[in-house]
């Protein structure tokens, strides 16, 4: 062991005529412990929220989205266009689909919710999008016909419960269109029958979705059997999804427009992103502050130590010799207070996304409770940030120490 090394930890360690050195040494680990655990917790915490987010989104819609080029109009001839999409090659699998917004009534909620209308092929859709796992039973259902021939309808699972309806149950959906007869002309309505409900685990799909068949839509809005609002895609690598979103648009030309899931929801993903950032910011000043008192603590021993340097320099130490003593002394507060904080912060993100012991409204935040997903990445940086800033506060103290002058260190002695 080299002698700057042996005398730093001998420093650290002393506990008789240093006493209020080492109390102050403690506290200036905990200090670190307690910022980089809280900096880990509150990474796992935006990391957690974000992907859960992500994920619910990624698997309640499709990747890709292809709409007329014309604003506003239906795909008229959709067999072509399916045609050329499956031709390019991001693409894994694509489906026609009719959206429409509406209102859904019942006898128990008579004032009804807005909701928004998707008629979907149930085979295709398994490619597309997780609905089929989402739906408490079988989503093929939708295909056959319900009681006295209606069509069969699959709420959101908080629209089920607002309008208090349940499987069997009769609801009817209301749209803009216009029904035109010779004496009045009344907006579009029919009853679907209750096949069961979607639990998506995101609040804003859950109160607001209808999905009834795309044989029931096309009838239901008036369009004829080649007809859809939109055909749906998933690209063969989700994480290249806006690249696969201008291969296709590129590749489908003009007559058609391509949006992407990220972009559709740009302000929302930003907006994730840049709390992250400032919770980092924000709890990352901990850290700062721990090093603040590295920089005290080394500041109060050298010149506790003063006798000590002098008669190290007097005996032939070299002043890089005692640069490193202190150096080291910061470091070793630094990767103390770092691994114990890690595992600290680690233990406390596993705890509470274990047992998901923070739960939330989820009308506010669109998720039942608050998950913790740790990324090693993010452990890395913070661990290599509280070092880096730790060295950093230590360079003042021991460049002082080492320019201290034995005769003038011992001239009292």
């Amino acid at each position: 062991m080299s002698y700057p090394l042996f005398i730093a930890r001998r420093y650290l360690l002393a506990r008789r005529k240093q006493a209020i050195i080492y109390i102050i040494s403690l506290i200036s680990v905990l200090g670190v412990i307690v910022g980089v655990a809280a900096l880990v917790v509150v990474l796992a915490l935006m990391t957690g929220f974000q992907d859960q987010i992500q994920a619910k989104i990624f698997g309640a819609n499709a990747h890709l989205t292809v709409f007329s080029g014309v604003s506003g109009r239906p795909l008229d001839d959709v067999p072509a266009a399916l045609s050329r999409l499956h031709a390019c090659a991001p693409i894994r699998a694509a489906a026609p689909v009719v959206y429409e917004k509406g209102m859904a009534l019942s006898e128990l909620n008579a004032s009804g919710a807005a909701v928004l209308i998707k008629g979907v092929d149930p085979a295709a859709e398994r490619s597309i999008t997780d609905l089929a796992s989402q739906v408490r039973g079988d989503l093929a259902v939708l295909s056959l016909p319900g009681r006295e021939g209606r069509d069969r309808a699959i709420l959101g699972k908080d629209l089920a419960l607002n309008l208090g309806v349940g499987p069997g149950d009769l609801v009817r959906v209301i749209i803009a269109q216009a029904s035109v007869s010779p004496f009045v002309t009344v907006p579009r309505s029919r009853e679907f029958e209750v096949a069961g409900v979607a639990d998506a685990g995101f609040y804003d799909y859950d109160s607001s979705r209808v999905y009834i068949s795309l044989q029931a839509a096309r009838r239901f809005m008036g369009l004829s059997p080649v007809q859809a609002t939109a055909i749906e895609a998933r690209v063969r690598d989700p994480r290249r999804v806006q690249e696969a979103s201008r291969s296709v648009q590129a590749e489908m030309g003009n007559a058609y427009y391509v949006n992407d899931l990220i972009r559709m929801n740009r302000t929302f993903f930003s907006a994730l992103r840049l709390e992250k950032l400032g919770m980092s910011i924000a709890i990352g000043l901990i850290v700062l502050v721990a090093a603040l008192n590295i920089i005290s603590i080394l500041v109060l021993m050298v010149m506790e130590k003063v006798r000590d340097i002098g008669v190290l320099v007097a005996m032939g130490a070299a002043p890089a010799g005692i640069r490193r003593i202190f150096l080291l002394q910061g470091l070793i507060i630094a990767a103390i207070g770092t691994a114990a904080g890690i595992l600290l912060g680690v233990a406390l993100a596993w705890l509470l996304d274990r047992y998901r012991l923070i739960t939330l409204p989820v009308d506010v935040y669109f998720i039942p409770y608050v998950p913790f997903h740790i990324r090693p990445l993010d452990v890395a940086m913070v661990a290599f940030l509280t070092v880096g800033v730790s060295f950093l506060a230590t360079l003042y103290p021991s460049w002082r120490a080492a320019r201290l002058d034995p005769s003038e260190a011992l001239r009292y002695e």
